[in-house]
């Protein structure tokens, strides 16, 4: 449903070339309204990121849309992996994320199960902070991230648990061999022996148990987190292709548009200072949202491929001349290349010359806010020849009016090549990692899995 509502708003490609030139102002309408477009087409990945059905305390927050609080979120749980795990939840809600029963009807077992239970306060519609139903195919992703954290954390205490068996073992070993060395009695050797044969067992069930709990975190790694990331990128490429779509066309539209005495008949007074700074704020959220956008899907990324790059085991001496390790010369699982290719392709994106264009046109566009402000104070002081020739005047009015107008469509230009810049390399690179996903895929099949 979701795609048949991109495709209907999708521009035909025949109106770029046929594209009709209009006053600026008409221009700017037009513009308008294909932002409104271009934002219509993150709903589907909104939908992915379940971007109303998490609480997220400062998702309500003015500026900051759920979607963009989610992938905070997401952020912290992955960051919690690499934190040494200092804090504690209680070990009931832990045993709950972990015990979720695979459903039958759905690859993820935490596909049709809330991540809690809500309260009789929450069951109101308008807080929208749990639903059942997700628009994965391949299940919840935030469900999917709980259970991982949740077995990370009991691997990292079984392990912390076998280290001081180890350490106990240890000890006790060396207690016994200065027994033997000291030739004491049997009885004292035989209990020291007892006890180091108990830790041995001890020292085995937790190697099984780690083990045990490592197949667990592949397993949901393989089957549950990589097919929801390789449908968020297909989600992520048909929301940027429809993008692209908006962003080209309003390229062209501001190129086209020409300059006539009618657009040049803008407000004056308040009524042009309220217009102005309402365009000044509006631009400063855009270009704050999207900085926000860029370092929370980066720290999300890099949260994910770094948790993965911590499950590969790095050799203890490395000569200057040998390549880092590589998943793709591992034949490493598809969700290793995925990752990577991810978190590489985000740093190569031109965010900072959008970022750029966004502050070069705020710059401008308060230069302008400061000229009008000096105007009056000149208006006080007429010449003679203003007296004079009032055509003048109201030439020259309608001369500064076209040169302010010229000077924001310049720089508007600029924000929406940007945009189109930024919007091509965004759907090359998701087009170029589901492809890479695809290649790994089949050459891990082929392949076989190796160590990691």
């Amino acid at each position: 449903m979701v795609e048949k509502d991109l495709s209907a708003e999708r521009e035909d490609p025949s109106e770029f070339i046929t594209h009709r030139a209009k006053d600026f102002l008409s221009s700017i309408k037009d513009i308008e309204n294909r932002f409104f477009r271009a934002s219509e087409s993150g709903r589907e990945v909104s939908r992915m990121l379940e971007a109303n059905t998490i609480r997220v305390g400062y998702s309500e927050a003015k500026g900051n849309s759920s979607a963009l609080a989610l992938l905070g979120a997401f952020h912290l749980v992955c960051c919690r992996w690499k934190t040494a795990l200092a804090t504690h939840e209680s070990s009931q809600n832990l045993t709950k994320v972990i015990t979720w029963k695979r459903t039958t009807s759905s690859r993820s077992s935490s596909s049709r199960i809330p991540l809690a239970p809500a309260s009789k306060e929450d069951n109101d519609d308008s807080r929208n902070d749990f639903v059942e139903e997700f628009c994965m195919i391949a299940g919840s992703h935030s469900s999917t991230l709980d259970r991982l954290y949740a077995w990370e954390r009991k691997l990292y205490d079984e392990i912390k648990a076998s280290e001081s068996i180890r350490k106990e073992y240890d000890r006790k070993c060396d207690q016994l061999r200065q027994q033997f060395a000291k030739d004491c009695s049997s009885p004292v050797i035989d209990k020291t022996r007892a006890i180091v044969k108990d830790l041995h067992s001890q020292i085995r069930v937790a190697i099984h148990s780690v083990d045990s709990i490592s197949k667990r975190i592949e397993k949901i790694r393989d089957e549950e987190l990589q097919p929801q990331l390789l449908e968020l990128i297909m989600g992520l490429t048909r929301m940027w292709k429809a993008m692209l779509e908006c962003h080209h066309a309003q390229y062209i539209t501001i190129s086209l548009a020409y300059h006539s005495r009618t657009s040049a008949g803008t407000p004056q007074g308040n009524t042009h200072v309220q217009i102005m700074s309402q365009l000044l704020y509006e631009t400063e959220c855009f270009g704050l949202s999207f900085a926000d956008w860029i370092n929370s899907l980066t720290s999300y990324v890099e949260a994910l491929n770094g948790w993965l790059q911590n499950c590969i085991l790095q050799p203890r001496e490395r000569s200057r001349a040998r390549k880092p390790l590589s998943p793709r010369r591992l034949l490493a699982p598809p969700v290793f290349v995925l990752c990577r290719d991810w978190s590489a392709g985000l740093k190569a994106l031109p965010s900072d010359e959008l970022s750029n264009a966004i502050k070069t046109f705020l710059l401008e566009v308060h230069q302008l806010m400061e000229q009008q402000a000096e105007q009056p104070q000149k208006k006080q002081e007429p010449t003679d020849a203003e007296n004079g020739e009032p055509e003048s005047k109201e030439n020259q009015k309608d001369d500064d009016a076209s040169s302010n107008l010229f000077s924001i469509k310049t720089s508007l230009t600029k924000i929406l090549d940007q945009l189109k810049k930024f919007s091509e390399a965004s759907l090359k690179m998701y087009e170029d990692i589901r492809q890479q996903s695809e290649t790994a895929r089949i050459r891990y099949l082929k392949g076989g899995p190796t160590r990691t």
